[in-house]
């Protein structure tokens, strides 16, 4: 009997320990818990902390191009005052009473609404970069440096605006070649 009774407290205390590991087993499933929610907001906040910071850049970046913008339109309204009547003025020597106007994509050398002369671009071959596709001046006033004003005047432009000048026009190829003053403003491939 003696034997029966060893083996029931063993086969007790066995329960009892099992009890134990249960209830650590429990303990280690609730801290498992615990972490996984912790887990999971850790996560959630890594996944926010960038979407924070993209919106965050995006803001900044449209704010710097803002900036920009009102940079560019302030320099071009102080080179617009400065260069006031210059235009006239140099226009004036060529021909009594022209003047240069800007126009899309060239400039035009006017008087009243007669053309007297003009040069044109296209943007491109690169968003810097500016064709020179054409050159007119009128029959009764060639011979003199009507041409060669509109190109010095599209060129002070392109200088200006931090633009190079591809010169597709034979007019303006042959300036280019003949006068090292266009080499910095001259894009070659």
């Amino acid at each position: 009997m003696s034997m029966f009774k060893t083996i029931k407290t063993s086969i007790n205390d066995t329960k009892q320990a099992l009890d134990g590991i249960k209830q650590s087993i429990n303990g280690v499933k609730e801290e498992a818990d615990v972490l996984k929610g912790n887990l999971a907001l850790v996560q959630a906040q890594v996944k926010e902390k960038p979407a924070k910071l993209k919106s965050s850049m995006s803001y900044l970046k449209l704010g710097i191009a803002d900036a920009k913008a009102t940079i560019a339109e302030t320099k071009q309204g102080v080179t617009e005052v400065k260069d006031a009547g210059k235009d006239k003025e140099t226009a004036g020597k060529l021909v009594p009473g022209a003047e240069f106007v800007r126009e899309e994509g060239g400039f035009t050398l006017k008087k009243g609404s007669e053309v007297i002369g003009e040069i044109t671009y296209a943007v491109g071959p690169e968003e810097d970069t500016w064709m020179a596709n054409h050159t007119y001046v009128k029959p009764e006033y060639r011979g003199g440096s009507i041409a060669k004003a509109l190109l010095d005047r599209l060129v002070e432009e392109a200088r200006k605006e931090d633009k190079k000048i591809f010169p597709v026009c034979s007019y303006v190829v042959a300036q280019f070649r003949r006068d090292s003053d266009y080499k910095d403003v001259w894009h070659q491939y």
